[in-house]
């Protein structure tokens, strides 16, 4: 018996079935192809696969060569997914690879390749063809065209959809009939870009911008953490196009507006222990508008502008009947802080106050006493600290006072209360010699590197809590800088501030007092003092001779003589006495024969 044509026709049709499948996944696959041009010489597979493969997995590496094994600068990289190789295309094309930069784009396939060659002037460089697939694929970097594709963009979602459309309708082809199965490489799928529909979500108002979100947090965990306000319509997480990897923000629309009222009232919305940020979302034309308005205004990171804050001007009523000796001092201050902001590494500290004139027979409690009463909380004042000199020390061990120190508080709004209250008081320590408050200048060098020391103190000290014994025996690793952003400080709402305080602090004002103004100020003062001393003794001239004031000698101090012993008098008077007595007796008595 002859077997009928059935069976031939179903297993020739299930044949050619698998074999369009396979084509169907070799396309797939050689999309997610990379071609590297520009290689240097020295390279290998293993390098120019871990140089890849921080991008995504990598199921191939080959590297072109003659028939002598000299490389041809050309290789490629076959990655399993094509966002991957689009992500390793963005990053790597034109940088570096062992001191050279190489040229990454997709692999074409042979007839396009071909196609695009023929209109193309052929190059001096021929390359020879290897087969390096079931498939041959001869390879050209795309030149850049803004119609086709952006430099700064990679793979789109458009793409992505045109993409899975495409390979389901090749798909769907297969289950037709044997006639009806075609298959062509060189027909492209081209993007239809679909029109954006118009959203009003944001001028519904039921729509929230949320900032600070996890980034392990998911779509769900949004809306389960949100809809405690009220119902929701979804609830999104921002992803990032390239990494496809969460931005940290998310877009949240309630069904009524009143819900997205009461999420923005409030403040304490936590998830997975972060504290979330909402705002109103704005349109763009909201957005492009509030960032022309932002002033970018100059970043003073050294906190120059509160160099001013305190500084007595000459001719100001802060400037009334200050000494003469209180006013060369502030000047000299003043030059010696000019010279220290020269260096970069100096910046002066927010939360930190330099004082001189203290008394010599201050202590530490005293100051410390003396600022309290000035603060409003006093948590906020860490430490007062007298300078002195431990080379000269009294019975007490206590060294002399060099009459100035530091007071360190915790806030900046409680030191700047502290300097404006006793800046130049009268009432403070005596009307000729006032205290001189000011922000102290810290070397920045010098504070990191103490915090250093600290903090490998504790890591080696078993009582501390942050103990770690593997740090013992290994020497310490300096810590990353971490740098941030400074924001500009609340506005000052003290008022009522005190004539004697001085001038006030402007934020952005970083530009330093010239040493000419310094000295013209300085003159001034001692004009303005001197011009106070003579309308003074006019008024004294021009009064009556009744109400003059009488000049006084100051009183002599007497100087304390020792008392002496009546006892100790009386004996030796007496004792003088016999001796005179005795002497009177034998002149009487004896007398010579001629007298």
């Amino acid at each position: 018996m002859e077997p009928t044509g059935k069976p031939k026709k179903k297993n020739q049709y299930v044949r050619e079935k698998i074999n369009l499948k396979r084509k169907l996944s070799k396309k797939n696959k050689h999309r997610a192809r990379l071609v590297v041009r520009n290689l240097p010489f020295e390279a290998t597979e293993e390098g120019l696969r871990k140089h890849f493969e921080k991008f995504g997995e990598i199921d191939e590496v080959k590297l072109l060569k003659k028939e002598d094994g000299v490389l041809l600068g050309i290789g490629f990289v076959q990655f399993k997914l094509v966002q991957k190789a689009a992500k390793a295309r963005h990053h790597l094309n034109g940088k570096p690879f062992l001191n050279r930069n190489i040229e990454c784009d997709f692999a074409l396939p042979k007839d396009k390749y071909e196609k695009k060659d023929s209109t193309t002037t052929p190059d001096p460089v021929q390359i020879k063809d290897e087969p390096l697939d079931d498939a041959e694929i001869k390879v050209e970097i795309k030149e850049e065209d803004i119609k086709q594709e952006d430099e700064d963009l990679d793979v789109t979602k458009e793409e992505r959809e045109s993409e899975k459309s495409s390979d389901s309708d090749e798909e769907n082809q297969d289950d037709e009939d044997e006639d009806d199965i075609e298959f062509d490489e060189e027909i492209e799928v081209k993007d239809e870009e679909k029109p954006r529909k118009i959203s009003n979500d944001v001028n519904e108002g039921k729509t929230i911008f949320i900032k600070n979100v996890p980034f392990a947090a998911t779509n769900e965990d949004i809306k389960e953490c949100m809809s405690q306000f009220g119902p929701l319509y979804y609830g999104v997480i921002c992803m990032d196009q390239l990494t496809e990897h969460s931005k940290g923000t998310a877009f949240v629309k309630f069904k009524n507006k009143e819900d997205a009222e009461a999420c923005l009232a409030n403040k304490g919305i936590t998830l997975m222990n972060s504290v979330l940020e909402c705002e109103r979302a704005l349109s763009k034309d909201e957005l492009k508008s509030k960032s022309e308005k932002k002033e970018k205004g100059p970043r003073d990171s050294r906190n120059l502008y509160l160099v001013k804050e305190g500084v007595i001007l000459a001719g100001t009523k802060a400037a009334e009947s200050v000494s003469a000796t209180d006013m060369t001092k502030r000047l000299q201050i003043e030059q010696y802080k000019t010279q220290m902001l020269r260096n970069l590494n100096m910046f002066v500290a927010r939360t930190r106050l330099v004082v001189h004139n203290i008394p010599p027979s201050w202590s530490d409690a005293q100051l410390k006493q003396l600022f309290l009463k000035q603060c409003k909380h006093p948590g906020t004042l860490k430490e007062a600290k007298i300078m002195r000199n431990m080379r000269d020390v009294d019975a007490n061990g206590i060294g002399r006072s060099k009459e100035f120190g530091f007071v360190a508080f915790t806030t900046h709004d409680a030191a700047l209360h502290a300097l404006r209250a006793l800046n130049n008081n009268p009432n403070i320590f005596s009307p000729t010699k006032r205290p001189i408050i000011a922000f102290s200048i810290e070397n920045r060098s010098k504070l990191r590197a103490k915090e250093r020391r600290l903090q490998n103190s504790k890591l080696k000290n078993p009582t501390s809590k942050s103990y770690d014994p593997n740090t013992v025996s290994k020497p310490f690793k300096k810590d990353k800088e971490k740098r941030y952003k400074q924001d500009k400080p609340a506005e000052d709402t003290q008022e009522g501030l005190q004539k004697f305080s001085g001038t006030k602090a402007s934020f952005g004002a970083s530009k330093m007092r010239s040493k000419f103004n310094l000295r013209t100020q300085a003159q001034v003062h001692h004009e303005q003092v001197k011009k106070e001393k003579k309308m003074k003794r006019m008024e004294i001239a021009r009064r009556p001779v009744k109400q003059k004031e009488k000049k006084t000698k100051p009183l002599k101090q007497k100087l304390n003589k020792m008392k002496k012993d009546d006892n100790f008098a009386s004996l030796v008077n007496s004792y003088k006495q016999t001796l005179l007595n005795a002497n009177s007796a034998d002149t009487t008595k004896k007398k010579k024969w001629y007298e």
